[in-house]
């Protein structure tokens, strides 16, 4: 060890450095004191008497030098531990001022959004009212009409009314998908254990009649029929996704429709497969913007927010939504949900 590191050692304030130090310095002094003051006193005192009285005095003039020595020392070392903790504390509080200072304009953020959070829910719930009741004074007096004075009516009236009642029930549709829409943007993600096994059969039973009728088929691949998440956002997802499958294999023959889900590691992927008219991959990204449609509104009827509400609920929860298709071979659109721990299995129907 170098002599510079010797003297970095000696002056630090360190505890171990300074517990050293107070020893060394004890050791030297005491060691000096021992010899050079008996050496002087049996030179200068003969009478054993004497000596042994002045030995004790001399014991005791030792014993009081060390106390107020070290007590001297322990003053300083309380005085340095308060500068310290002075320091500390005006550290803290200029801290806390900093972050008060810097925090300010986010706090007044946070009001503000808190604010304009309360302004939308009243925004949308005036929106809910305000404009369902003149639809459904519309859908009424249509009603009405069609019931009490059809036979009034010619073919071409019949088709106007028709095509009103038709106009206001994709009206209340679309309405109703963009309050869901604006929903999420809202809602507060509640992750729990899902039965999703539960919530596709729930979803299945909702469409009974039309895949009776048209004779659809039913492949389900659940591999992890109990995953965890959102619970509502998932079946939102679901939901829409297995709609769209429906909707665009109308036209088909020999309508399938095939759901699975399976589990890697944290992620749970689910996948919903049809063998409708598919669409070009080209307009992958479109598919998924708000109003954005491929196909004409007579052909396949829907509000265009469908596909949006499904992206936006899965990417709210960290997942993302991708499909792959062609024109005529149909689609299959994947869910993939990150950090959803799942419980393997197989359930397959």
């Amino acid at each position: 060890m170098s002599l510079a590191h010797l003297r970095q050692l000696w002056q630090s304030a360190d505890p171990a450095p300074s517990a050293l130090r107070l020893a060394a310095w004890y050791t030297i002094i005491a060691g000096a004191w021992i010899a050079f003051s008996d050496r002087l006193l049996t030179l200068m005192i003969s009478d054993i008497e004497s000596l042994t009285g002045w030995q004790t005095a001399k014991g005791w003039l030792f014993v009081l030098a060390m106390a107020g020595w070290l007590g001297w020392e322990r003053w300083r070392a309380l005085k340095r531990y308060q500068r310290i903790n002075d320091e500390l504390r005006a550290l803290n509080a200029s801290l806390e001022q900093r972050i008060a200072e810097r925090t300010a304009p986010l706090q007044a953020a946070n009001a503000e959004l808190s604010q304009i959070n309360q302004e939308l829910e009243t925004f949308t719930a005036t929106i809910s009212h305000d404009l369902k009741a003149p639809l459904r004074v519309i859908e009424g007096y249509s009603q009405l009409l069609l019931r009490f004075h059809a036979h009034r009516l010619d073919d071409d009236g019949k088709q106007c009314l028709n095509s009103i009642r038709t106009a206001t029930t994709q009206m209340n549709q679309l309405i109703d998908d963009l309050l869901a829409y604006t929903h999420i943007e809202r809602k507060v993600l509640e992750y729990a254990e899902i039965n999703l096994a539960a919530i596709i059969e729930e979803i299945w039973a909702m469409h009974t009649d039309q895949i009776e009728t048209r004779g659809i088929t039913i492949e389900q691949d659940i591999r992890c029929p109990v995953m965890r998440g959102d619970e509502i956002g998932i079946t939102l997802a679901l939901r829409n996704l297995i709609d769209n499958a429906l909707k665009f294999t109308a036209h088909v023959p020999q309508p399938r429709l095939a759901i699975g889900a399976e589990a890697a590691g944290d992620t749970v992927r689910l996948w919903v497969k049809d063998n409708g008219i598919g669409f070009d991959m080209r307009h992958h990204e479109r598919i998924f913007v708000i109003f954005q449609r491929l196909h004409p509104q007579d052909a396949y009827p829907g509000s265009g927010v469908g596909l949006a509400i499904v992206q936006k609920a899965i990417e709210r929860m960290g997942g993302r939504v991708w499909a792959e298709s062609s024109p005529g071979a149909g689609a299959i659109f994947y869910v993939e949900i990150p950090h959803a721990t799942a419980s393997p299995s197989s359930v397959a129907d």
